[in-house]
């Protein structure tokens, strides 16, 4: 046996809780876990579309035309309107996959949105991809800012359609995925004009392309904005309009209509919150998964990589040196704590998605917050997450064929897009005052998730450095202390907006993320207490040291308040060690967990079967393009005699 192989097996044999229990936890449900089994082999199997250790030579339009190969094969095995087919296969591919955008924003919006006419119009042809459409909402000088956009839809009375226009260039759409190339629709956000009024900001189903020949249609300017940070295969696109006329039937019309020249709105305006929780949710369940490969790679290649002699003589893995561990095994609890936290909020999506279509918004305010919340935070921790485990990885995680940058690359754009993460944590902190103020004449609307408003009194009371008592409790005074803010503030002559703006918006952002770990480790009490006693010890253990790097990472308000002195602070720490060395022979199996095949985790230095040093060697030697097609002319060109230089 290979000696790297025989290091991992000997750490499998260190693993004494049974993996595939916690396997059937991290996906959910069967139909999830075998559809992503099943892409896997696929994806392994199809010369065509499988992961390439020379993908990152590859040009961009090279890569875009393999990630349309690759989505129509898959679209041959799978139903891709159905989430629980498409969702598992995005963590899979090299680059992007296309048409996430299409079935992942375009298609809730048309349901929550659209009349049942409207969607049985347009929703079978996403099926056959007939139509492929952007959500263009985003322009150029109008991201978060929804109800500021500058395009414009004015009803014709006399031709009983709208006139589409782009005013200025600030108004052209811009950002918005799989406008570049692939979709002949757009789902375009508006201004619309009835009347010479101004109704607000609403959606219209838009064509933008020929079918036949797939061309931009007279008065639409459309195209791919370029390359970027990550998303190289994604086409983020622009789009203008000149005077385009659309029929009356664009607009979606399920809340909002223009009937017999009169328009009319029914229900909810905030509405249209509910089909952009469809695409958070979807960044908070798949993102951290992508989190998972990359410690995949790093703990694997933490016990393959030895470095330095032990007392005996012997080279230690790295993953033996504590600070390695240290690097590792936090996030690798926090993993858990995130994919059990997008389960259980994919939950909530589907309960609201479910009520919004009866009418009932009983729901929509609260999984609004909640998702900002975690949309927020996970994503940022994502990104930081691949960055830590590249950085663990010593030299070979800066190459691209060690699979971590390009997980870096993949997932930080999603701290920017479907709500920048500081507006997101302002929404959040908005509803947490909001829900404190429920506490004296409204308890009854204090939603569970949010029921700790409710117990301030008992919380402060307590004594206890129980990890979740103290999660709690610096989530309860971080909240109180900016509401009081806010309030003496009133008095000092500033206005809301400005105390929002100028004197609290730090605290703000604060009491925001304490929301998402509390929120994180509530739910990850809740797995443990559902999970088979085989692995509760080791859940138990993930979440305490998940729960307990919260706590040290932002201590200042325990500390400030006197609810923890120096010596609490230093047992803490020492609980840490502890922690980091119980789950240190654990952390393969527990990586391990998320089945990622080798092809998956598209790594030379993570494999199951080790040999790092091998695969480097071989994806070197035999599978760059750089060195198959040999001495470029430049270089003879700047050899020898040919160039003269000045000693």
């Amino acid at each position: 046996m290979h000696p790297t192989t025989q290091l991992l097996q000997e750490a499998r044999d260190r693993v004494t809780f049974p993996i595939q229990d916690l396997t059937k936890l991290i996906y959910g449900n069967q139909e999830i876990y075998e559809t992503f089994m099943k892409a896997q082999k696929i994806i392994a199997s199809e010369p065509s579309i499988r992961n390439h250790p020379d993908y990152h030579n590859w040009g961009r339009k090279e890569q875009i035309i393999k990630s349309y190969e690759k989505l129509r094969i898959m679209h041959q095995h799978f139903n891709l309107t159905n989430a629980a087919h498409w969702t598992p296969i995005l963590s899979l591919f090299q680059g992007t996959t296309p048409s996430a955008v299409s079935f992942g924003m375009t298609v809730p919006a048309l349901r929550f949105l659209g009349t049942d006419e409207q969607f049985n119009l347009w929703g079978p042809k996403f099926l056959t991809m007939e139509i492929v459409a952007a959500y263009a909402q985003t322009e150029i000088g109008h991201g978060s800012d929804v109800q500021n956009l500058e395009t414009t839809a004015t009803y014709d009375s006399q031709s009983n359609d709208f006139i589409l226009h782009t005013p200025s260039v600030s108004a052209v759409k811009f950002w918005p995925g799989e406008l570049g190339f692939l979709s002949n629709y757009a789902l375009v956000y508006a201004k619309l004009i009835f009347n010479g009024k101004n109704k607000g900001v609403h959606p219209f189903m838009v064509q933008i392309r020929d079918n036949s020949t797939h061309k931009p249609l007279k008065g639409v300017v459309v195209g791919d904005i370029g390359p970027k940070l990550g998303y190289s295969t994604k086409d983020n696109g622009f789009l203008a309009f000149e005077n385009y006329r659309i029929p009356l039937n664009s607009l979606l019309a399920r809340y909002v209509r223009i009937e017999n020249g009169q328009f009319s709105r029914h229900g909810n305006e905030k509405i249209s919150y509910a089909s952009m929780m469809v695409s958070r949710q979807l960044i908070i369940f798949i993102y951290p998964r992508m989190a998972a490969q990359s410690l995949t790679v790093a703990i694997r290649y933490s016990i393959t990589r030895q470095q330095f002699t032990n007392d005996k003589g012997v080279e230690n893995s790295v993953l033996e040196y504590q600070t390695q561990q240290d690097k590792l095994l936090p996030r690798l609890a926090t993993c858990y704590g995130m994919i059990f936290a997008g389960l259980r909020i994919a939950e909530l999506v589907d309960d609201n998605f479910h009520r919004v279509q009866k009418k009932d918004f009983s729901t929509l305010q609260q999984s609004h917050a909640i998702l900002s919340a975690l949309k927020a935070w996970s994503s940022q921790w994502v990104v930081d997450t691949a960055e830590w485990c590249r950085l663990s990885c010593g030299g070979h995680g800066f190459a691209h064929y060690s699979g971590i940058p390009a997980i870096y690359f993949d997932t930080a754009p999603n701290v920017t897009l479907e709500g920048e993460n500081q507006v997101m944590y302002l929404q959040v902190a908005r509803y947490l005052l909001k829900v404190l103020q429920y506490v004296e004449k409204n308890p009854e609307k204090v939603p569970f998730y949010f029921n700790f408003v409710l117990h301030i009194k008992e919380t402060l009371a307590n004594q206890s450095t129980d990890f979740g008592q103290l999660l709690k409790l610096t989530l309860t005074l971080q909240l109180i202390s900016v509401a009081k803010k806010i309030k003496d503030s009133m008095g000092t002559g500033k206005n809301f907006q400005q105390i929002w703006n100028e004197v609290v918006g730090v605290q703000l952002l604060s009491v925001a993320q304490r929301y998402a770990e509390y929120f994180t480790y509530l739910v990850f009490q809740e797995y443990i207490s559902n999970a088979n006693p085989q692995v509760k010890e080791i859940l138990q253990q993930l979440c305490d040291l998940y729960s307990l790097q919260v706590i040290l990472d932002n201590p200042n308000t325990l500390i400030e308040s006197g609810r923890i002195n120096v010596e609490q602070f230093k047992q803490l720490n020492e609980t840490k060690i502890e922690l980091l060395n119980k789950l240190k022979p654990q952390a393969l199996g527990l990586v391990e967990a998320f089945n990622f095949s080798d092809n998956a985790l598209r790594t030379c230095i993570g494999c199951h079967d080790g040999k790092p040093y091998e695969y480097i060697y071989e994806w070197a030697t035999k599978e760059n393009s750089v060195n198959i097609k040999g001495v470029p002319q430049a270089v003879n060109d700047l050899m020898g005699t040919k160039i003269k230089a000045r000693l």
